[in-house]
Parts: structure tokens; sequence; C-alpha cells
């Protein structure tokens, strides 16, 4: 319980100073709201993935989001399925933008917890997100793309990919 009232109080941190670096004539200071429908990997393991996410453009070039995701995992070794889910606070940064496509990197930081079942002990913990991400058709509000984004901890093996596609509408 201790983790998750550390999560909350960063998240907390980082969220008021990102609101409060945000540039006041950015014409683009709007909320999304989307979901991912995404292959995760964690080690030999392998599942289906959906996220939902909102999040808020802090200015032209820099947006911040809350993702929450859950997937069902298959193990081979193990012959089971398991849960895994997900609950992250990421930043974008657009670093290549035209009118109707753009290319943005991903950081953050997660808080992973694994089914009972697979890891008894220690089943949830703190991750880093790092990634990458390209969305189409930004003239209009509903956007689509592609979002590759891994996450890395200590208690993870091998660290969880997710590839897939991304859909979101601009509220």
């Amino acid at each position: 319980m201790k983790k998750v009232n550390y999560i909350i109080i960063l998240v907390l941190i980082f969220s008021i100073n990102l609101v409060t670096a945000q540039d006041e004539n950015a014409d683009t200071s709007k909320f999304t709201f989307g979901f991912t429908l995404s292959e995760q990997l964690v080690a030999k393991d392998s599942g289906e993935n959906l996220e939902a996410y909102l999040g808020y453009a802090i200015s032209n070039d820099i947006g911040i989001g809350l993702l929450i995701s859950n997937a069902t995992m298959r193990s081979k070794a193990l012959d089971t399925n398991y849960k895994l889910d997900k609950y992250a606070i990421q930043v974008t940064y657009d670093f290549a933008k035209s009118e109707s496509t753009k290319l943005e990197s991903i950081f953050g930081f997660s808080y992973i917890n694994f089914d009972k079942k697979i890891l008894e002990d220690d089943n949830n913990g703190l991750g880093i997100d790092l990634g990458i991400q390209t969305t189409f058709n930004l003239k209009s509000k509903l956007n689509y793309g592609l979002r590759i984004v891994s996450t890395f901890s200590s208690f993870s093996p091998g660290g969880i990919l997710n590839a897939g596609l991304i859909f979101e509408y601009r509220i």
C-alpha cells in the first residue's frame, strides 16, 4: 500500500509542475480520450492488451496522459493464462510534426500488477515506460496511429513490450 501512496504523490507533483509550465498562448491545450489495442509480450508469454487513456496537451509539443491497461496473457511454459494490469502516467513529446501526422517520444512511470498465480510474493511494483508513437489524421478530431512502449521493472522477467494500434478522440 505504501507503493501506491508514493505513486499518487509523484503523479500529483508531476502533474502540477507540468500544468503550471503550460504555455498560455498555446492553441492546442485540449483533452484527448483514447484506447489502444495491442499485443503484449513478457519474456516468452504473450497476450492481448487493452489500454484506455485520458490525455492533456500542455503545449504544442508536450502532452501528459493517465493510462489504465489490462492484458490477458498466455504462458506456454506454465500452461496457464493470467491477468496483467498497468496504471501509468506518461509524457509525450512531439519531435517531428506535419499538418496531418506527428511522431512522439514517450516517457512515464507505471505501477504493474501481475496475477497472484504467476508471482505470489512480489506480484506488483513500479516500472519505467519508454516508447514511441506516430499519429495520423491530425486535421480531424478522430486520430489513429501506431504505438510501441517498453516497460522496465526489477520484478518483471525481461520487461514488458506493447505494440499496437491507437485510436484517440480530441475533446
